[in-house]
């Protein structure tokens, strides 16, 4: 989560504002402040003394003052005192801050009080239950007309910071412009060692992503142990480079299972997924053994999602033949198959064991399908490296295949960039959603087009709408929007989709996973150098960038449903 605003507690005596508070910075790793702790320090007094030596409006005077301080400072929380808004300049300066309300009975605020409270306006109550329901009347308007989240606060502490907790994720989540840099760091790449980069991924627990010339081989120091069953997933266009791949490993030592799955997205079906699993129980596969999974996107997603649920997960071992697949999909540890609901919205965060990228598969690679994964590609340039789109804009794509060190430079670069994301985020709980760049609209398309659009194209066109959606937020001037989707025709994809209305569209995109409460949440590229996740709730805004595109044909590419 990310929370570029202050949170601050209010409520009545006893609703737990300091308890719960510190809680909750605790467990959000942020600082915390409360301010009449803050003012019984800096006097030297207790707040009892204080009002005794002050007076009530004494007292409130000096509060407004050292509020004001603590809001205007870097304390990620804050907790107030209960009577802290019967002051305006207090009210006020509490805009544009995340202020939690807890709502507690003055029933439960009187007994964590005890009869013995030492606070000020209770301290000659009868009843301090009594006085608490009077202080509630006249109060509650105010907590209500200032909170931007009310908790019930009767619970336990540990239950009511929960409750703030998930609250908290849900309001950031669906109302707030979070805001990442990625621009730092990219410029440096592993060393070649025997003409290939071994790039690292961090996260959980650890893996390598090795890029060029010969990287297959090393499938042999990755299974280790000799005497391990290899489940080897391809797809039938494969079916030759997969009797290769066993052979070796059978002269290593390995006894290999053959699975063929349906090509291309007909693999990511949880039909395909019972086949492997029955056959993987057939042939008496442990957790001893691996999957390996040779193929683009489609193979690595579905043959990872095999991997993660059987026997609740063994060894994964990808091997990716598409540019695509290698700067994306094989590296990350999403898995996941399609349902009639939408894309990729069954799976599960499983970190392969290795990463194989072997770039000799390439040479045969049709040119769409090499075009498509320059999408992906290109998107990294746009989100984080911007020597990624130098090298794109002084190559033709024939001329990356004729000059193979840089071809092989901006693949791994482009890996790297995703590498060192995944590392910060593995489950995307935040910076990991810049990825997502131009995929709002580019799954809607694949799925509108049953999945006969390639991903990289719809991809192309979803950053192409991206664009134009932050031109008309002010986020990009019109030359940086242009110039974004000049850059992504130049490698002879498609920006714009005349053939798909915006409601049949946006009917989809209402189902994909970077919704929150209904709001499309979209990523965005700024002049300030920064991604933006924003929620988009005015879906003019959208229909007039939808429209934007597709009706300049000057300069953007049609998009042309053929095929696979």
């Amino acid at each position: 989560m990310s929370y570029p605003k202050q949170i601050v507690f209010i409520g009545l005596p006893g609703s737990g504002k300091t308890s719960v508070g510190q809680a909750v910075a605790t467990r959000l790793g942020l600082s915390f402040k409360d301010v009449d702790q803050v003012i019984s320090q800096q006097l030297s007094m207790s707040i009892p003394q204080i009002f005794a030596s002050r007076g009530e409006e004494g007292f409130r005077d000096l509060e407004v003052t050292v509020t004001g301080q603590i809001l205007g400072s870097n304390t990620g929380v804050v907790s107030l005192g209960g009577g802290a808004l019967t002051r305006s300049e207090t009210c006020n300066a509490l805009k544009n801050k995340v202020v939690v309300f807890l709502d507690v009975s003055p029933q439960q605020a009187a007994a964590r009080l005890g009869k013995d409270s030492k606070r000020p306006l209770l301290a000659h109550a009868a009843d301090t239950a009594t006085t608490i329901a009077k202080l509630q009347d006249e109060r509650r308007q105010t907590y209500l007309a200032t909170a931007t989240l009310t908790i019930l606060a009767d619970g336990s502490i540990e239950e009511v910071a929960n409750e703030v907790i998930k609250a908290l994720r849900l309001a950031t989540d669906t109302n707030t412009d979070c805001r990442y840099d990625l621009s730092s760091s990219w410029d440096l790449l592993p060393l070649k060692a025997n003409g290939q980069r071994i790039i690292p991924v961090t996260s959980a627990n650890g893996y390598e992503v090795t890029v060029g010339h010969g990287a297959i081989f090393r499938i042999r120091q990755v299974l280790e142990n000799p005497a391990r069953k290899v489940f080897l997933l391809f797809p039938p266009p494969l079916s030759a480079n997969a009797r290769l791949l066993q052979n070796a490993l059978t002269q290593e030592g390995h006894s290999v299972v053959m699975f063929e799955h349906p090509d291309g997205e007909g693999a990511k079906n949880i039909r395909v997924v019972e086949d492997v699993w029955r056959c993987l129980g057939e042939n008496h596969f442990s957790r001893e053994d691996a999957v390996v999974a040779l193929g683009g996107g489609a193979t690595t997603d579905m043959g990872g999602f095999g991997a993660a649920t059987w026997l609740r997960g063994i060894d994964l071992i990808n091997i990716p033949t598409s540019l695509l697949a290698m700067v994306d999909a094989a590296v990350g540890g999403k898995t996941g198959i399609n349902t009639s609901v939408g894309k990729n919205l069954v799976g599960s965060f499983y970190p392969p064991r290795a990463v194989l990228c072997e770039l000799d598969y390439l040479n045969s690679l049709p040119p769409r399908q090499l075009r498509a994964g320059l999408a992906e590609v290109i998107k990294c340039g746009f989100i984080a490296d911007k020597l990624i789109l130098k090298l794109l804009s002084e190559n033709s794509v024939e001329n990356l295949i004729r000059q193979p060190d840089v071809f092989e430079e901006v693949i791994s670069r482009a890996i790297s960039v995703k590498a060192q994301v995944v590392s910060e985020d593995l489950k995307e709980s935040g910076m990991r959603e810049c990825l997502n760049y131009g995929h709002t609209l580019a799954h809607a398309i694949e799925k509108a087009s049953s999945y006969q659009v390639l991903h990289g194209e719809a991809v192309a066109i979803g950053m192409a709408f991206a664009s134009q959606v932050a031109q008309e937020l002010g986020l990009l001037s019109a030359r940086e929007g242009q110039e974004q989707r000049r850059q992504i025709a130049a490698l002879g994809l498609p920006t714009c989709c005349p053939d798909y209305s915006f409601d049949q569209l946006v009917k989809i995109m209402a189902s994909d996973k970077k919704v929150r409460g209904g709001v499309v949440r979209m990523v965005l590229t700024g002049s300030d150098a920064l991604v933006h996740v924003r929620p988009l709730r005015d879906y003019e805004l959208l229909q007039t960038a939808f429209n934007a595109v597709n009706q300049n044909f000057s300069t953007g590419v049609p998009l042309t449903v053929v095929s696979k």
